[in-house]
């Protein structure tokens, strides 16, 4: 009974606002992979930066200052730097995040996150909330983010859920994902050492803690086919595979990845089981995946077509982001 009553309080605590038009939260821009720290030996290409400036109201109330640099807190944690390099250090300038609407003029960020609706942009668009709202507003060349509420409480409820819940989750999400194929290919090279760290590092495959945590309350309300998928993924990758490792056995730890990656594909694109997510992940953000197999030498060219069949094979060799 207490566990049911927990689990209720929990959901009710990061309760849904509206999302406009539907999956917005999980489909803006959030971040990019750009070139850092140039002019240094160190340079480096595909790095994850901010792609977005954060927005608040230079009146605005401090709770929701606040609440835009909590934001501005979980995007960083999905981020591998802010972007810079040696020029910027030189001119004293380095790369923005978190900023007023005053502080706009003479900008031209590819999105924003305006936090809050006693700003500038807000009373451009004429906007206006009856309920906690995330709105993804596109004007111009600009997708605009809006955390708004009829009220303040409203709009911190909005907020938290876009930093606690979504980017919380998207952090966790991708550092796993992109994780996981690493450890195929530390697997592949016979780096077990590596591998082990990889599972166990909270930034590596162990951060779906995250994601486990925050999807608990949905979890509870599954059907049993699909817990049941859960709890063999769980068991494979923190238990299976990690002995695995430990006994330098590549074939079976190739194995067990592999049934992981299917167990993933059941509740991702829906074989055998209900779809859990219904939405085409972000290619841009997504692909990147792909680069880090190609630096294990997993991802071979054929002819003129990249074959991914290291991963991709049999059950799982359904590629792209078609629906």
């Amino acid at each position: 009974m207490k566990k049911v009553v927990f689990l209720a309080l929990f959901a009710l605590s990061f309760a849904k606002p509206v999302i406009d038009p539907p999956f917005a939260d999980r489909l803006f821009s959030y971040i990019h992979y750009t070139e850092t720290w140039a002019g240094t030996p160190a340079f480096l290409k595909d790095v994850t930066t901010p792609n977005v400036l954060i927005l608040y109201g230079s009146k605005e109330d401090p709770e929701i200052v606040a609440l835009a640099g909590r934001i501005a807190y979980y995007l960083g944690q999905w981020t591998e730097d802010i972007g810079f390099g040696v020029e910027e250090i030189r001119q004293s300038r380095m790369p923005e995040l978190l900023i007023s609407d005053a502080g706009l003029k003479d900008k031209k960020p590819k999105a924003l996150i305006v936090v809050g609706v006693n700003n500038q942009i807000v009373k451009d668009l004429g906007l206006s909330f009856e309920k906690p709202t995330i709105r993804l507003i596109k004007r111009d060349d600009m997708e605009i983010l809006i955390v708004g509420g009829a009220d303040k409480q409203q709009v911190l409820e909005a907020g938290r859920y876009l930093a606690d819940v979504r980017l919380n989750f998207k952090v966790g999400a991708y550092r796993t994902f992109f994780s996981f194929v690493a450890l195929r290919g530390h697997i592949e090279k016979g780096e077990f050492d590596a591998a082990a760290r990889v599972i166990k590092s909270p930034m590596g495959v162990s951060a779906c803690g995250k994601n486990m945590a925050i999807a608990s309350p949905m979890v509870a309300q599954w059907p049993e086919e699909l817990k049941a998928i859960v709890r063999y993924r769980n068991n494979i990758l923190y238990s299976e595979l990690p002995k695995a490792i430990e006994e330098k056995d590549k074939e079976k730890a190739i194995n067990l990845w592999k049934e992981a990656m299917l167990t993933c594909y059941k509740c991702h694109q829906g074989i055998e089981v209900p779809q859990v997510r219904k939405f085409k992940p972000v290619e841009s953000i997504h692909s990147k995946h792909q680069l880090i197999a190609e630096s294990f030498g997993l991802v071979k060219t054929v002819g003129n077509q990249k074959s991914c069949i290291a991963c991709h094979a049999g059950p799982t060799n359904i590629r792209g982001y078609g629906n």
